[in-house]
């Protein structure tokens, strides 16, 4: 059976991350070269993307996702936020740094940068889901979903949820269905990194 309410709320969520997506391409607008063709580019691969997805997660199954919507509580927190900044702070100025020093010889500026990083590895993982995806998304919920709210948890929790974030969540959605679902979707996705990797390099001129 299908369920056009969880197809429409994948929709929603996909197209809530793709607004954010764009508006920190936005900040960099004064750095941009060619951007219609780029913004045709990332609009014809990142869609379809979000469609296929919110369709897919719109057929019920037997299987179940990998990380159950009870397992993962109550963990985020303000509180639990502020624990992490001790980790996640240290991380977040060596990136601005880097991509301060790369905008002024010319790489990507901030915080388009931090951007095309979250891509780029998430669309690592991604790959490494043509292989394990089960032990990818148990990694990425280990991380993110943590009980424990400890100093130590909190601050990989969010690292996990900026690195691994997007690939997990698209994998969890993904574990309810066979293998031969799976994997060409989990490859379609390899195909769509990469081509909204290469947008955002073109929007920028590289």
């Amino acid at each position: 059976m299908f369920s056009l309410k969880k197809s429409i709320k994948t929709l929603a969520t996909g197209q809530f991350c793709f607004l954010i997506m764009a508006l920190i391409l936005l900040l960099n607008v004064s750095h941009w070269h060619d951007p219609l063709v780029s913004w045709i580019l990332i609009l014809m691969l990142i869609q379809p993307g979000i469609f296929l997805l919110a369709f897919v997660d719109g057929f019920r199954t037997k299987k179940t996702v990998e990380i159950e919507p009870e397992e993962r509580g109550s963990v985020f927190t303000f509180r639990g936020f502020l624990k992490s900044l001790w980790l996640l702070g240290p991380i977040l100025l060596f990136f601005t740094v880097v991509m301060w020093y790369a905008d002024r010889d010319g790489g990507f500026p901030f915080p388009s940068g931090l951007l095309v990083i979250f891509l780029m590895v998430n669309g690592f993982f991604n790959f490494l889901s043509l292989f394990a995806p089960s032990y990818v998304v148990l990694f990425y919920g280990a991380n993110a979903f943590d009980t424990t709210k400890t100093a130590w948890s909190e601050g990989f929790r969010y690292i996990a949820i900026y690195f691994s974030g997007l690939n997990g969540e698209i994998q969890n959605l993904l574990s309810r269905f066979p293998f031969y679902i799976q994997r060409p979707i989990t490859l379609l996705l390899c195909i769509w990194y990469i081509f909204a990797f290469g947008g955002i390099v073109k929007l920028f001129g590289f």
